[in-house]
């Protein structure tokens, strides 16, 4: 990657990342990490570990309970630090969701350290095959106050996965940390050469960091993606292949599911699982994002979406086993040769 770093450094570097993300259902786990050596002179690594457990409380209402650690060390021996523990709350509306939550914590840098606080409170959906989100996010910290506003997007087309954001500050700046700009983006295109290889062009500007000292700047990379699994999370092909039904052990422990409309633009799903402990469902009006069921307490499940007319793909999965085809549905197979089920509303 090319790197010019608070308008002092201009250099390039060659870097390696990881990325691993643990789904137990109700607990979610990411690590990540990145190690780069400057051509210039000089190595620099960083890593991150969060989590986060999920706790249905109404209706639509799911309370997230999360924690995070990271850090960085730099060859100048210069090392950085961040603990923090937040709390956030998840309202669903149709395939989106909005969220407010706070966290406490306290960050360390160079030879000081100060306590901080973070609220955070924004929306998720999707939008004409659009995933966007839109988050304002207040800090205070020991020796400053400030709210970041961020807007993002992201859109896949056949083999080319797009993504694009854009934010602004408001309130203290500390100058002492490099650079006057309060707003910044970035733009990420992914194409994908085969499943499980694909090529990324980054570039953008981020902001200042005072929470860890880092100054803001420009980045530009290219790099090259390698994945396990599924290459990302989006809607499987269309293309209807019969499969052969899954295991007798998954589907009998659901017996029954359907849909009804309950608005010109809401559909209830229900699905009756007597001796499951917790229920989602997964499709492409989801963004193949988890979407939990709320039980009604003599097994059956239900979730109201917004959802209009037409042919969707989705699973289930019970007590966070691997994904089902529900009964009813037909069964078809994605680019990947799993099998989803076809949900016809009409």
């Amino acid at each position: 990657m090319a790197l010019r770093y608070a308008d002092t450094v201009n250099t390039g570097a060659a870097a390696i990342s990881g990325n691993a993300l643990l789904d137990f259902g109700r607990t979610v786990t990411v690590a990540s990490g990145t190690f780069s050596q400057f051509f210039t002179g000089g190595s620099s690594a960083q890593g991150a570990l969060s989590a986060s457990y999920f706790m249905p409380t109404g209706r639509r209402v799911e309370t997230e309970i999360g924690a995070f650690a990271g850090g960085s060390a730099h060859q100048d021996g210069t090392q950085t630090g961040q603990v923090l523990g937040n709390v956030r709350l998840h309202y669903r509306v149709g395939a989106g969701e909005l969220f407010g939550g706070a966290g406490f914590g306290r960050s360390t840098f160079g030879n000081g350290a100060q306590n901080m606080v973070i609220g955070e409170v924004g929306a998720s959906g999707r939008v004409h095959n659009v995933d966007a989100g839109f988050v304002v996010s207040p800090v205070a910290l020991d020796s400053a106050k400030y709210a970041d506003t961020q807007l993002s997007a992201s859109w896949t087309f056949n083999d080319l996965d797009l993504s694009a954001l854009a934010g602004f500050r408001l309130g203290d700046q500390l100058e002492a940390l490099g650079g006057t700009a309060r707003g910044w983006g970035s733009l990420t295109i992914v194409a994908w050469i085969k499943p499980a290889i694909a090529g990324v062009l980054s570039a953008g500007t981020y902001p200042i960091d005072p929470t860890q000292g880092f100054p803001g700047g420009r980045f530009a990379s290219a790099s090259v993606r390698f994945t396990r699994g599924h290459r990302r999370q989006s809607a499987p092909a269309t293309t209807v292949i019969q499969v052969p039904p899954p295991a007798v052990e998954d589907s009998a422990a659901v017996e029954s599911f359907v849909w009804k409309r309950v608005s010109a633009q809401e559909v209830t799903l229900s699905a009756i699982i007597p001796n499951a402990q917790s229920v989602e469902v997964s499709g492409d009006f989801t963004g193949w994002a988890p979407m939990k069921l709320t039980s009604a307490g003599d097994g059956t499940w239900r979730v109201t979406l917004r959802l209009g007319p037409g042919r969707y793909q989705m699973n289930l999965r019970l007590d966070g086993a691997r994904w089902i085809v529900p009964p009813g549905l037909l069964l078809i197979t994605d680019e990947f040769g799993g099998a989803v089920g076809l949900l016809i509303i009409e």
